[in-house]
């Protein structure tokens, strides 16, 4: 960009203009892929050697733990991946998609038929909203940040660790929640029994925590590594040569044995390799259940590694001590600072040294050696690869016994470390929100709200997945493929019982519709996967505004009612067609929870051309048995029964997926149980317990019944963990209304005595290791679910939620109790001493954001508890409570609580009545903004009162209304009180009553409005809304300026006239003719206007009595203008001239009639339909582009009294409107996100980001005071007007209507705000209403009173 203009002060503009970004930077995130070394490592913990290769069958996924942190590269191409193409026939190649012809003759080009909203999105959303696939990159990332702990030594440095659980956690982490992100602390490095066994299973743990974690959060290591590595390990594999090679050359015979007692080769693993044995095989001590006997084994263990890792340093070169041995530290710094530039650059490494320096031993034993020899290339490594700033290392007193923190040194020590971590992980904590929600967050877009965005997401993420997983259903797919393809008008059901693949069906049947018909949007839904497909009602809403998007570009506004889809999804579909095929798929329609109706009168039975609907249900279920009553045989679909071979290619490369390798004693035991059961759930779940053994001495029990199987897996999960353990944290899972955080299980665990240990730093250490093992032996049953910003865990396979749900049916009570309790902040009430780490407050307000968790569990579990009590609880009846919720959730999650009353038969109070027929006609109202709640609830309630008696006298509604008519916060509510403006007009050509409302100067109580097409303009008086003055007759006027509160100056076609409002007479007519497109003219005084000429080449100085031209401003011959500005006090004019290059804008002095200055920055261009100039004419503000270059457009301001550049402004996306206010010292403008920025004119800080609206903000208005700012989109994608405190920077109030907002405009305070709404007769006042704002209860009159209401007809006046 130039800095300079034409006026000989570009040398000045360098030293005075401040130029500033709307943001800064963050650092970039890049991930390296590991090292050939690194790989290696790593095959010891994670067994890399097992064979590779796509799921199978039903979507279970083999466990995260021990998998390396590799970061996969999207492919660029549009074919699909991840999907096996062998079970399909060469003539459905997903690579090559068939050239079957859709049923119209359609444009395939991606962003054709599509409405302007949808071409205007991103790539990545206009994937996600008309259903690509294969070419939707989803995001993963959520607002999660998780501190995972890598230690060296859980024993040595547990005193910095118990600082960092017990005093920085619960800080950083009420930070993290007042900003609406979870904060999660991983550590599994305690004195557990775990971690003594020094075998695999620990490290394994880690890993795959680590990666479990690392997939949806954003991860920072803390790293305590001081003078230790550690305990060593003995590798879990060695390759076949290596192996060899270290035995031959052992000369002790005894060694020999050993290893060879130890290590047996595994001829399936590919390479093949030597494995450890299980510890039990050869020391069956480890198996005893007395504390004696499994002392002494792991006393017995641990003798055999010392010899073995002896040995092996021995014969290994420095090489194969590299590859070969390691410590769980080590496997930890580099699955996360070795393999990710991300994770290094957050890393924070707490290193203390003890003074005096411990002198290195000159008799070191092997083992020490080696392990001083890798800890000290770890350091330097690691001083390599961190921040400077990062490495933290402190020096401290060596006491025998380790830290004491009654030793002052010992306590500064522990001070200096609290103090670094806490800096450090704060300023961390900042950089990732911010990184967050400038690069990674979805977001609103032209209209579309963020939470349909979120939902797409979620269900292509998973449809990804799931389409991973191949069965060989090839008949059935070219069955489904046929149906596409046809004419057929009917639905198609998919039915087949529990298990046996109906979901990975439909996740490919996802890819390959595309293929078969590209042209095609793509509508599916897997039920039960978030929130907002757990109900039918929520499921239709949002089909029905993914539908509505696509065909009109903007939601529907249809009630939250199954009788409204219903009617509003045929309707949709019969549009849609017209542009393009429509194809919906539906998953699991008969898997709705149970706050869900489970009705079926909203299935269309026959569908419009090009339209197709693809449902699954599950075998003899309720739904497909009404199913059946309303269809035709034709529409059924039965899922194939896979053939015992098929079933046993299933299972044998599941065990194959999920095991190292597999030996012939597990494929003989399973293989026989196919023979009873080919599901594919069956296969799945058989393999995935064989995981569970493959290192033990254990004998696998098929069952040969996916019920049974399930079954023993739970046995099997106590035996391994703990009966009450498992019972306790299964049902705190199961029992949740959306599943549960991380940081709440490990909460909820922590206040249960059986999850306590004595021998632990922190009394609940065992429960953050129990969580994790409880994640890493059900991985493929659970997934992650978002509701809201909150994610959560929950069951992925509707079976093992049922036979959970069934086996722990008595600790029901119990863990919705403890769940009540916890979200009610009972122990943080109680606050006892050694659960300080793990206390969070409940409040239902958390700095600026609510604690969704609190508004959706309370009532649920409130209603387990006690459901006949709900109806009449606070959840239901506090309006308090009611405006948080549908703030801080929204309106589904009380419909909900509303249905589980209906549910049980419980009678519904009059209020309760009300509410929920409220909230299903104002749903899409109150969930864009909560805050509008009481403005809207009090127009409802006060047409419903008039309306019927019962409710006028019904004391509970009377005092709300009461409340609602003075809301605790400030509302906007409607003067008169109507329903219409949430009704929206359907009428094609719809009337526009008033063009333009402008307010009247030295008044808070008059504005004009203008009326084109009836040639009318009327005075109103907004304190009682009624017209005061209504002059008829006026020949076409398009635009209007007072002169004062009794005349105005009307553009009449293209003629300018003076009028008197009060009087209602015509004045005077200035002579000349306006420029037809250009029309600009604007006020110098009471008795001057400044106008655009004809021809554009000039600008005349009118005289408003007499109609003369006094003078002309002319910049020079042949220069066109093509805009016009004038400061508030007339004083200053401002013109752009479209001729000159580059663009100029020429500044004149109206006192002096003067041309002032000439400016320009070369290389650009001046939109100077996007400027403002400031009252007092001191800075003017435009909008520029570069004119060769594709960069977003930015803002300039000029001082106006000395000629020079003052600020320059450049936003990360295009400005589409612009204010500046004097008063506030500010300039406001609107970008093309949605977003609207306060720029502080004297600093050059962008003073506020404002967010709320959802799309572009193209008409901004300041009070006449200047601290408030009225906002809003008259293309009428978001329909709401927002009042905005720009000295403040918060938002004062918000309101939706369902109609297009034509014109608005603000009145001093926000006190009144007047509407021009698209098909209303009538103005839309709005008063501001609350407790902090004080009313103005002046009333004056307009004009004579005598004229008061008076019209004139001026139509046959001489004029």
């Amino acid at each position: 960009m130039g800095n300079s203009c034409s006026s000989g002060q570009g040398h000045k503009d360098k030293d005075n203009m401040s130029q500033r970004s709307e943001e800064s930077g963050s650092y970039q995130v890049r991930t390296s892929l590991p090292s050939n070394k690194q790989k290696v490592l790593l095959n010891h913990v994670t067994g890399s050697e097992s064979g590779g290769g796509g799921h199978t069958g039903v979507l279970l996924e083999p466990s995260t733990a021990g998998q390396p942190l590799t970061v996969s590269k999207q492919p660029e191409n549009k074919t699909l991946r991840g999907v096996a193409v062998t079970s399909v026939s060469d003539s459905m190649s997903l690579s090559s998609p068939p050239g079957t012809q859709s049923p119209k003759d359609f444009d395939k080009s991606g962003t054709t038929h599509v409405p302007p909203e949808i071409a205007s999105l991103s790539e990545q959303l206009q994937n996600l909203i008309m259903g690509k696939v294969a070419q939707c990159k989803t995001i993963t990332k959520t607002r999660k940040i998780v501190i995972y702990v890598c230690a060296a030594d859980s024993q040595d440095c547990c005193v910095e660790k118990g600082n960092l659980h017990n005093v920085i956690y619960p800080e950083l982490r009420t930070h993290c929640r007042e900003k609406g992100y979870e904060l999660h602390i991983v550590d599994l490095h305690w004195k557990t029994l775990l971690e003594k066994q020094q075998d695999h299973e620990f490290p394994e743990l880690c890993i795959g925590e680590l990666q479990r974690q690392t997939e949806v959060a954003y991860v920072i290591p803390v790293l305590f590594l001081s003078n230790s590595l550690g305990t060593p390990l003995l590798p879990i594999s060695i390759e076949q040569s290596d192996y060899q090679m270290a035995l031959d050359s052992v000369a002790d015979e005894t060694d020999q044995k050993l290893l060879s007692k130890w290590y047996q080769l595994d001829a399936a693993a590919q390479p093949p390799c030597y494995r450890l044995q299980p510890i039990s095989s050869h020391i069956p001590g480890f198996k005893e259940t007395s504390t004696e006997d499994r002392e002494k084994a792991l006393e017995e263990w641990r003798s055999e590694i010392e010899k073995m890792i002896s040995i092996l340093i021995g014969v290994f070169s420095q090489e194969l001590r590299d590859t070969y041995l390691t410590t769980v530290v080590e496997q930890e710094v580099h699955n996360t600072v070795f393999m990710s530039q991300e994770l290094a650059k957050r890393c924070i490494w707490i290193n203390r040294v003890y003074t005096p320096t411990e002198k290195t031993p000159d008799n070191m034993s092997p083992v020490e050696g080696e392990l001083h020899r890798r800890l000290h290339t770890l350091q330097r490594d690691l001083r390599n690869q961190l921040a400077e700033k990062h490495i933290v290392r402190l020096p401290v007193r060596y006491v025998e016994g380790g830290l004491s923190m009654d030793i002052p040194e010992h306590e500064e020590y522990i001070e200096s470390v609290e103090m670094y971590l806490s800096k450090h992980l704060t300023e961390m904590v900042d950089c990732i929100i911010d990184e967050h929600q400038s690069k990674t967050m979805l977001k609103p877009s032209y209209g579309i709200d963020v939470s349909i965005f979120e939902e797409l997401n979620q269900q292509t993420t998973f449809c990804q997945k799931a389409a991973q997983c191949s069965v060989n259903r090839e008949y059935t797919i070219n069955e489904i493929k046929t149906y596409i393809t046809s004419e057929n008008h009917s639905p198609l059901v998919i039915y087949g019982p529990g298990g046996c693949g109906k979901t990975t069906l439909l996740a490919r049947l996802a890819q390959c519709c595309l293929q078969w018909q590209p042209e095609a949007f793509l509508v599916f839904r897997f039920v039960g996967i978030s929130a907002q497909s757990s109900t039918i009602e929520q499921l239709l809403c949002s089909i029905v505004h993914q539908c509505s998007i696509l065909t009109y570009g903007y939601k529907s506004s249809a009630p939250h009612t199954i009788q409204s889809y219903a009617k509003a999804l045929p309707t949709l579909l019969n549009a849609t067609c017209l542009q393009r095929p429509l194809i919906v798929l539906l998953d699991g329609i008969d898997q709705t929870k149970s706050f869900s109706s489970k009705t079926l009168d909203w299935l269309p039975l026959k569908l419009p051309d090009n339209i197709k609907l693809l449902l699954s249900v599950t075998d003899n279920s309720d739904m497909h048995k009404e199913m059946m009553r309303k269809l035709d045989a034709k529409a059924f679909v039965k899922m194939p029964v896979l053939g015992e071979n098929e079933a046993k290619g299933i299972l044998m490369s599941s065990v194959v997926q999920y095991n190292h390798s597999v030996n012939s004693k597990i494929q003989d035991c399973v293989l026989k149980s196919v023979q009873e059961c080919t599901l594919p759930l069956y296969s799945k779940v058989l393999a995935w317990q064989t995981s569970w053994w493959a290192d033990k001495e254990h004998d696998i029990v098929p069952k040969g019944d996916v019920h049974n199987q399930l079954s023993l897996m739970l046995e099997e999960l106590e035996m391994i963990l703990g009966t009450t353990q498992v019972q306790h944290a299964l049902a705190l899972v199961t029992f949740t209304k959306h599943g549960i955080t991380d940081s709440e299980m490990i909460d909820l665990l922590s206040f249960d005595q059986t999850f306590h240990a004595n021998a632990t730093f922190v009394h609940w250490a065992p429960a953050c290791l129990m969580w994790s093992r409880l994640n890493k032996h059900l991985a493929p049953f659970l997934q992650w679910q978002l509701v809201g910003t909150v994610l959560g865990v929950q069951w992925r396979d509707n079976l093992l939620f049922n036979a959970v749900k069934a086996r722990y049916k008595e600790s029901e009570t119990w863990a919705h109790q403890m769940l009540y309790d916890y979200y009610n902040g009972k122990w943080w009430s109680e606050k006892p001493d050694h659960l300080v780490a793990r206390l969070v407050t409940q409040q239902t307000i958390l700095g600026k954001c609510y604690n969704r968790r609190k508004l959706d569990e309370l009532p649920y579990q409130y209603f387990y508890l006690k459901w006949d009590k709900l109806p009449t609880s606070e959840y239901l009846n506090n309006l308090d409570w009611i405006y948080e919720k549908v703030c801080g959730s929204n309106c589904f999650q009380i419909l909900e609580d509303l249905y589980l009353c209906y549910k049980e038969r419980i009678p519904e109070s009059k209020f309760l009545e009300l509410l929920r027929d409220f909230l299903q006609i104002y749903v899409n109202i109150l969930n864009y903004d909560g805050t509008q709640f009481y403005a809207h609830f009090c127009t409802y309630l006060n047409a419903k009162m008039e309306a019927n008696d019962e409710y006028k006298y019904d004391p509970k509604v009377a005092e709300v209304y009461k409340m609602c008519a003075k809301p605790p916060v400030a509302s906007l509510i409607p003067f008169n009180l109507s329903n219409s403006l949430t009704e929206e007009d359907t009428n094609v050509a719809v009337f526009k009553p008033f063009d333009l409302i402008v307010r009247l100067p030295g008044t808070d109580q008059f504005i004009v409005t203008v009326s084109t097409d009836k040639e009318e303009i009327c005075v109103w008086n907004v304190k009682t809304n009624e017209r005061v003055r209504k002059l008829k007759g006026i020949p076409q006027p398009i635009n209007l300026i007072p002169i004062d509160q009794n005349r105005c100056i009307v553009l009449c076609r293209r003629e300018l006239r003076v009028y008197n409002l009060d009087e209602g007479t015509f004045v005077t007519k200035l002579k000349g003719v306006m420029n037809q497109k250009m029309p600009y003219f604007g006020l110098h005084d009471d008795t001057h206007l400044v106008a655009l000429s004809r021809n554009r080449m000039y600008v005349n100085l009118m005289n408003l009595e007499s109609g003369d031209c006094v003078t002309t401003f002319k910049a020079g011959e042949d220069r066109f203008l093509n805009s016009l500005l004038v400061s508030g006090d007339g004083r200053v004019l401002v013109c752009g001239d479209e001729t000159q290059k580059p663009f100029p804008l020429l500044v004149w002095n109206l006192q002096s009639r003067k041309l002032l200055y000439d400016l320009r920055i070369p290389h650009h261009d001046f939109i100077t339909s996007l400027s403002a100039i400031t009252y007092e004419g001191n800075y003017v503000c435009c909008v520029c582009h570069e004119i060769d270059e594709p960069n977003p457009n930015f803002i300039v301001v000029y001082d106006l009294q000395s000629g020079t550049l003052f600020k320059k402004w450049k936003p990360s996306c295009d400005t589409v409107s612009l204010e500046i206010s004097s008063q506030g010292g500010c300039v406001i403008s609107g970008l093309e996100d949605a977003r609207i920025l306060v720029w502080d004119l004297i600093t050059g800080n962008c003073r506020w980001s404002l967010q709320g609206h959802t799309a572009p903000v193209n008409t901004l208005k300041l009070d006449p005071i200047g601290s408030l700012c009225l906002s809003t989109d008259i293309n009428g994608r978001d329909k709401s007007i927002r009042v905005w405190d720009v000295e403040k920077g918060n938002l004062v109030a918000v309101y939706t209507t369902n109609r297009n907002i034509i014109s608005c405009e603000i009145l001093s305070n926000g006190l009144h705000v007047v509407l021009a709404v698209q098909g209303l007769e009538e103005l839309v006042v709005l008063k501001l209403n609350g407790p902090d704002v004080q009313q103005d209860d002046n009333d004056t009159v307009f004009g004579a009173e005598v004229r008061t209401h008076a019209e004139f007809e001026l139509k046959d006046e001489n004029c």
